[in-house]
């Protein structure tokens, strides 16, 4: 991979950066605090790239006024001239380096939904201090992290008696589905879902985005990180995905 192709691809990197921060694409794949790095790795790319367009301009502008002499000294028997220096060509599979520019330019690949969360085990983080009661509102819209915590770690004690609302994908299991929502740590790579069992629905397919109402019921685990609580639903609405797929 010669130098001018270096500049295209940080070219095509940093352009590919910035359309993401300027849109709420890269909700997808990283946290919102991460805009900032986002938009400042986007610019440095394009000044890096740049920079070395410009150096390979003025090499050729170099090179093309060295070409008669270097004409001469080919044509001359007794001269050896090495032409091995001008090879810059790197391994093909830097080419690969493409694929996610051209894949996100072309198609954006979508947030991670339930076969994400049908591969990893779902898990409810324990939380540094009790939690505190629930605000007012009926119903009152929560987290389902914020749910499940309230649910595993405090048996529950700030949800009795409280109806709660909350936002979701379906994730099909063996017994049903679970409403899932996947929590970023730092970008999808490392992605953990929580999971919540509904009860009283009927099943949904797979992806579909759902608003829930209801209250919570003892089941499905307490003080254990892979227990999965249960919620009684009153009325359930299929919504379009949020702008945040993540919590």
């Amino acid at each position: 991979m010669n130098r001018a192709v270096q500049a295209v691809v940080l070219l095509l990197f940093g352009g590919m950066l910035g359309r993401l921060g300027l849109s709420d694409t890269f909700l997808r794949y990283v946290k919102p605090s991460l805009l900032p790095w986002l938009m400042l790795t986007s610019v440095l790319l394009l000044l890096l790239g740049v920079t070395a367009l410009i150096d390979v301009v003025r090499a050729n502008g170099s090179s093309t006024a060295d070409g008669a002499g270097e004409a001469a000294m080919d044509s001359d028997p007794t001269s050896a001239h090495d032409h091995g220096d001008h090879e810059h060509s790197g391994p093909r599979i830097a080419w690969l380096l493409l694929l996610p520019v051209m894949a996100v330019f072309a198609i954006a690949p979508p947030a991670l939904g339930a076969f994400a969360a049908q591969r990893t085990p779902a898990v409810v983080t324990p939380p540094a201090s009790a939690a505190p009661p629930l605000p007012a509102g009926d119903p009152v819209p929560v987290a389902l992290n914020d749910f499940a915590a309230r649910a595993v770690w405090d048996a529950g004690r700030t949800l009795v008696n409280r109806n709660v609302t909350m936002t979701g994908f379906v994730t099909p299991t063996s017994g049903g589905w679970d409403l899932t929502r996947l929590t970023l740590t730092c970008c999808a790579a490392d992605a953990i879902p929580t999971r919540i069992k509904p009860l009283g629905v009927k099943s949904l397919p797979a992806d579909t985005w759902v608003t829930v109402v209801g209250h919570w019921v003892p089941g499905g685990g307490l003080n254990s990180e892979s227990a999965i609580p249960w919620l009684q639903v009153t009325s359930l609405a299929q919504v379009k995905q949020p702008t945040n797929p993540y919590e």
